[in-house]
């Protein structure tokens, strides 16, 4: 079966210097991949170059077995890649539901829709990640974990077959990651396969079927959560010595 998203040799430099590293993985419909890692280590890299932010300095990405390298950003949206991104960039001037209403009409569509019917859009997106009852307030408004949950209700709103998370949990507490692995899920259970870059390793583990680790620009491992987070050369590389002790149990 073709894969949904094929990465082939992916390479992305930056003044000679190779921030993504043929970097090669195929991702499967349906499928919640995590990519973790050092800072520098490219994955933010990686998720521009899937959405055509960066232009490939090698290799190839395939979506549904066609190239989708060099296609310019609105292109790939419109293909149904979604995505969010680490600092959070909302439009000031507009309220919540006018914010994801966007996303809506500028979505992977054929056809741009009407203007109810991506407010309707909208609203059904807010009900999905739990930002409903605060449709209509100032963006100004909103806590910092809404802020991110309106990232997502932003792309989610593009009806995106494949949803890039760029550390949508980075800064919450405890309880905040909890509701947001909830949102995850819900937006999962709708169809939409998820790739998210986490530093938080009990996201990786609570949600995550398969991992990838980047170190330097390159794929370090591949696989189930429980297998790569014990994997020496991860531990040596990102996770350090106190993790390992945890998960070992002393």
């Amino acid at each position: 079966m073709t894969p949904q998203l094929d990465l082939r040799n992916v390479t992305k430099r930056f003044g000679g210097v190779a921030a993504v590293d043929g970097v090669t993985f195929s991702i499967a419909k349906g499928e919640i991949l995590g990519v973790i890692g050092p800072n520098g280590a490219g994955k933010t890299t990686l998720l521009n170059c899937i959405s055509g932010v960066y232009r490939l300095d090698g290799g190839d990405i395939r979506w549904h077995g066609v190239s989708i390298a060099g296609l310019a950003p609105y292109r790939v949206a419109r293909l149904g890649v979604g995505r969010t991104f680490q600092i959070v960039k909302p439009f000031g001037s507009m309220t919540v539901r006018e914010n994801v209403a966007v996303g809506a009409l500028f979505g992977s569509d054929s056809e741009r829709p009407p203007l109810r019917a991506a407010f309707d859009r909208a609203d059904s997106v807010l009900e999905l990640v739990g930002l409903r009852m605060k449709a209509d307030l100032p963006v100004s408004a909103l806590t910092i974990p809404d802020r991110k949950r309106l990232e997502v209700a932003r792309a989610v709103a593009t009806r995106p077959k494949l949803l890039l998370l760029d550390e949508v949990m980075a800064g919450l507490n405890n309880v905040e990651i909890d509701d947001a692995l909830e949102m995850v899920r819900a937006v999962h259970e709708t169809g939409v396969t998820v790739v998210l870059i986490e530093h938080v390793m009990r996201v990786i583990v609570g949600v995550c079927e398969r991992v990838i680790v980047l170190d330097l620009g390159r794929t370090l491992a591949d696989g189930q959560p429980d297998v790569v987070l014990r994997d020496e050369r991860v531990i040596q590389a990102y996770l350090g010595e106190r993790y390992a002790r945890r998960l070992r149990g002393g």
